[in-house]
């Protein structure tokens, strides 16, 4: 009996690549382009969405507390608090972003491959299928089961973090100071460059 039941459990390495691996999603490998346009500025942004989500993550901290009873997360807490109406929004709005999140991971996914396949980048069938194929077969991983899952979160975060590590291992050998200056470089105001950049790092957590 409790062999089966820890067959059905995540281990300390799984449980620590799931946390790893949704928190370093698309969003991390997406933002160094987005950001470029901005400048050294974007580091400011960068720091105000970090303090923004630990400030969050406090909030959710004393909810889930104040709730110990209660299964749902935003979900349980918005209902308990505001009602049934309220409640489905927030639920109806997370399952929509989930949406979109997978969409800008299979986008960010097939464009990484065009570096080694550029006919997908030329082809939009091709990259559709690519993009489609992907999302289907995590899809069936995520059915095997648990484990199963855990197992291919392990080897997909160590992809994550090897190329992570090498660029900034690699950057310490190529830091220069003089590329800071001008320290905002769009055509935006420095507290509208924080505001968009904030906005846009925000989506990385």
């Amino acid at each position: 009996m409790n062999q089966s039941k820890n067959k059905k459990k995540l281990g300390l390495w799984m449980s620590t690549s799931l946390v790893i691996g949704n928190m370093i999603g698309a969003g991390v490998f997406l933002m160094p382009a987005a950001l470029a346009a901005y400048g050294g500025i974007s580091i400011v942004g960068w720091l105000a969405s970090s303090a923004g989500t630990l400030v969050l993550a406090l909030v959710f901290s004393k909810l889930s507390k104040l709730f110990l009873n209660k299964s749902g997360g935003p979900y349980a807490y918005t209902r308990a608090g505001f009602g049934d109406f309220a409640g489905f929004l927030v639920a109806w709005g997370y399952w929509i972003s989930i949406w979109v999140g997978m969409a800008v991971m299979a986008i960010a996914f097939v464009s990484a491959l065009t570096v080694l396949f550029p006919m997908l980048e030329e082809n939009s069938i091709a990259s559709v299928l690519t993009g489609l194929g992907a999302i289907w077969l995590l899809t069936w991983v995520n059915s095997r089961g648990v484990r199963e899952s855990g197992k291919i979160q392990v080897v997909t975060t160590l992809l994550k973090l090897t190329p992570l590590l090498m660029i900034i291992v690699g950057g310490f050998f190529f830091f220069n100071i003089d590329n800071f200056i001008p320290f905002n470089v769009s055509d935006s105001s420095s507290f509208e460059a924080i505001a968009i950049t904030s906005t846009m790092t925000l989506y990385a957590f």
